[in-house]
């Protein structure tokens, strides 16, 4: 019949459209284009035509062009900055320093002539900790090109003839060379040598025991005179009777130097020439001829 023929007609309608089985497998996923300007050229009627340019793609600016650029600029900087001669360092700036002089901080900092960006303040602290004559150093940076080194020396207590070579002694121990005056040191004299020098720059060369005794005997003194060590005898001073005064490297000195006048007042009076006048030990005084 004729509704029969319809349904017919329809039912193959349908299968010509059904998808064939895996045809979704076979389908390539559509690449995702980026949008392309078109420009047309319009050339004058007369000619009947019209050129039509190639397409150029779209720019859109994303995160990642951002980083790029920013990245970019950021290593022009750097380079400019580190290559810039306002931003050099000509001479630092020396603070705190009587003992050593400026040229010499600035040598061992080593922080002239560099960017200031490439200063690194704790590596040039870090060159003064081999220098016994520094106590500590700070080095500070300040815009554009300013760096500042202070320096916090140790202060010598002694001046040290240790068998002809003249070394200064800090309340800590610790020896260096003879920088300047030092009219106003305590002086020290041995015929030989006595300091224990090592590799070590910041090692003791003597006993606080001995440093402690030359303090104290030299207050009792009179002001400038200069002591002798034996290492036998200890510390001791030439006495203008015309014999050496020994009173040892420890003990009560202030005591020692009570008895040693009272000894030699009496060993003046009798008319006792010696070489050598002895309180090391308080018990037992002694001179010898």
């Amino acid at each position: 019949t004729r509704a029969e023929k319809v349904r017919a007609r329809r039912a193959r309608q349908r299968r010509q459209v059904e998808p064939l089985k895996g045809a979704e497998k076979l389908r390539r996923p559509r690449r995702r284009s980026h949008p392309r300007r078109r420009l047309d050229l319009a050339i004058p009627h007369e000619l009947g035509a019209e050129i039509r340019l190639p397409a150029i793609p779209a720019v859109h600016a994303g995160p990642r062009l951002l980083s790029a650029l920013v990245l970019v600029l950021t290593v022009v900087a750097l380079t400019a900055a580190t290559r810039l001669p306002m931003f050099y360092v000509a001479q630092a700036d020396v603070q705190g320093a009587s003992m050593l002089t400026a040229t010499q901080v600035r040598s061992i900092a080593r922080v002239d002539q560099l960017s200031v960006f490439l200063v690194d303040p704790r590596a040039g602290a870090a060159q003064f900790a081999k220098i016994p004559e520094v106590a500590g150093a700070r080095v500070s940076v300040a815009w554009p090109n300013r760096v500042v080194i202070h320096v916090t020396e140790r202060k010598p207590v002694i001046s040290w003839d240790d068998a002809g070579r003249t070394w200064w002694i800090s309340g800590e121990g610790i020896a260096f060379l003879q920088h300047g005056d030092d009219s106003q040191l305590i002086k020290v004299t041995s015929d030989q040598p006595v300091l224990h020098i090592t590799e070590d720059p910041l090692a003791k060369v003597l006993p606080d025991k001995i440093l402690v005794a030359a303090s104290v005997l030299s207050a009792q003194l009179p002001k400038g005179t200069a002591l002798r060590y034996d290492p036998d005898h200890g510390l001791g001073f030439e006495d203008s009777h015309g014999w050496t005064a020994y009173f040892g490297v420890d003990g009560d000195m202030v005591m020692k130097v009570r008895l040693y006048k009272s000894l030699s007042q009496a060993l003046a009076k009798q008319g006792v020439r010696a070489s050598i006048v002895s309180v090391k030990d308080p018990a037992t005084p002694y001179y010898r001829q």
